[in-house]
């Protein structure tokens, strides 16, 4: 009798947190959105505020020291959700969003204050999207669950869309006012403290030596791809020793021995390293095969790479019903074959057209967004509920230190990327001969050895420094320093000798 009272008292808990869940969740997404939208929106406007506080060399901080912040905290925040209640860890979010956001306009007039806001806001932001993954994945129904972490997935992608397709009109104003759109957060404080479920663990001790331990190693990771070293190397390597010995020795780890265990949840983690290792690296490779190879118009490759992300923020939204209807098998299966027309057919077809390309990425990208929703889902039930945060935060922090591989960039410029040295190899060993005229002009992303340089094509009055084959019978004396695109080293020499 006792336990029928105590599994009825459950059933009554667990519809009481999903009701409140279910209404607490849009106004997380619309703070998170706000959030994603800025960094897009920083993405495009960093040189622009370095050059105008006298700090153009430094400008791309803006950009990079965010993003490390974003690959620590993601993994910071899932964990904590497992010890300390959603309703606090969303208060403090959107107050340190607020915060950053009056901090970024009011001391816009300093490069340095304008960066420690700028990763204020970025941590603040965070949170809503942590608290949303992780109350849907504990306070919701199976069906439910799948629908709202495919919507999750598809606003990231609308707001890059968004990000893409206004950057002129973001660049053509003061930046500064930028700061004030994430403080539209402070009109959602009343709802979320109505309905966002304030439960936390009971009993358990927060393991402040062990969450220490991983964020040092995970930022120091982040910290690499961003500025890469031997000694980031040699750190990561000494703090991953130091962590593994405290979960085998430490008495209460917050990665238990039965958690690294779990093959089901490892299983899951691999798939997520493997589908999405190239796809940061693949929107890059994009935008130098339409400006450089079919001499694109700069305005029309960000029309198409906009109608990809309107793709994958279609994919996103209907993953969900998807995973409903055809299972997560399934589902996994049609996007991987997706991703691999995509990507293999980018190669084969690369002379075909640009248009041909751009639905060929629009596939890819479909296939990369019905991953997610799958995974994430997949990853939750692996888990005990009671873990589930943690779970969410080192997928998340997968996923967001993959994406620091991919370095700040610009519509006028993009950089080269430790994942595209990569994914241009693989590419070279599908279809080398049809690769060659694109990696004439990407050389810089170790591919072909032997170049030189060529100093061509103004963007915006803007000179970049481009690559060209070793021989190339013309090679402008343009001064590279007038340049907008971010050298590797080997292009560094190359410009100045």
């Amino acid at each position: 009798m006792t336990e029928q009272i105590q599994s009825v008292a459950s059933i009554d808990d667990f519809e009481a947190n999903r009701a409140k869940t279910k209404k607490a969740l849009p106004a997380l997404l619309i703070v998170f959105t706000l959030g994603t939208l800025m960094i897009q929106a920083f993405n495009l406007v960093f040189q622009n505020i370095g050059d105008s506080l006298g700090m153009s060399s430094s400008a791309s901080l803006i950009s990079t020291l965010p993003g490390i912040v974003l690959g620590v905290v993601c993994m910071l925040y899932g964990t904590l959700c497992d010890f300390i209640s959603p309703k606090r860890m969303t208060l403090f979010g959107v107050v340190a969003l607020v915060a950053g956001s009056f901090l970024g306009f009011f001391g816009s007039f300093n490069f340095w204050v304008v960066l420690i806001a700028r990763m204020i806001q970025v941590a603040g932001a965070q949170v809503a999207g942590s608290v949303f993954l992780v109350m849907t994945v504990k306070y919701l129904n199976d069906k439910e669950k799948a629908i709202y972490i495919g919507i999750y997935n598809a606003v990231y992608y609308l707001a890059a869309a968004i990000g893409v397709f206004a950057g002129g009109f973001i660049t053509s104003f003061d930046w500064k006012y930028l700061f004030l759109v994430p403080a539209l957060s402070v009109f959602f404080i009343p709802l979320l403290i109505k309905n966002t479920p304030d439960i936390s663990a009971k009993g358990e001790k927060i393991d402040s030596i062990g969450i220490l331990l991983f964020a040092v190693f995970a930022a120091l990771i982040a910290i690499y791809f961003s500025f890469p070293g031997v000694g980031m190397i040699i750190a990561s390597i000494v703090f991953a020793v130091l962590f593994v010995l405290w979960i085998w020795k430490g008495k209460n780890p917050f990665l238990g021995r039965s958690f690294v265990t779990n093959g089901a949840y490892m299983s899951i983690l691999l798939l997520q390293f493997v589908l999405y290792f190239f796809n940061f690296a693949c929107v890059p490779i994009y935008n130098v095969i339409g400006e450089q190879i079919y001499n694109v118009p700069l305005t029309t490759v960000s029309l198409c790479l906009t109608l990809v992300y309107i793709v994958a923020t279609i994919v996103g939204c209907v993953s969900g019903p998807v995973i409903n209807r055809l299972g997560r098998m399934r589902t996994l299966v049609i996007a991987i074959v997706l991703m691999i027309v995509g990507f293999a057919g980018s190669a084969i077809f690369i002379k075909s057209g640009f248009g041909v390309l751009t639905f060929l990425a629009c596939l890819f990208i479909a296939g990369v967004t019905a991953v997610y929703t799958p995974i994430y889902d997949a990853a939750s039930d692996a888990l005990p509920v009671e873990e589930n945060g943690r779970g969410v935060g080192i997928l998340d922090l997968m996923m967001n230190t993959s994406a620091l591989s991919e370095s700040p960039y610009t519509p006028v410029s993009w950089p080269v990327t430790p994942w595209a040295r990569v994914v241009c190899s693989v590419l070279t060993v599908v279809w080398k001969r049809r690769l060659q005229h694109v990696l004439d002009y990407v050389c810089g992303f170790g591919v072909v050895d032997d170049c030189t340089v060529r100093i061509s094509q103004e963007f915006y009055g803007k000179t970049q420094c481009l690559i060209a084959p070793a021989g190339a019978e013309h090679v402008d004396q343009t001064d590279c320093r007038t340049s907008s695109i971010y050298h590797s080293e080997r292009e560094y020499h190359a410009c100045y000798g």
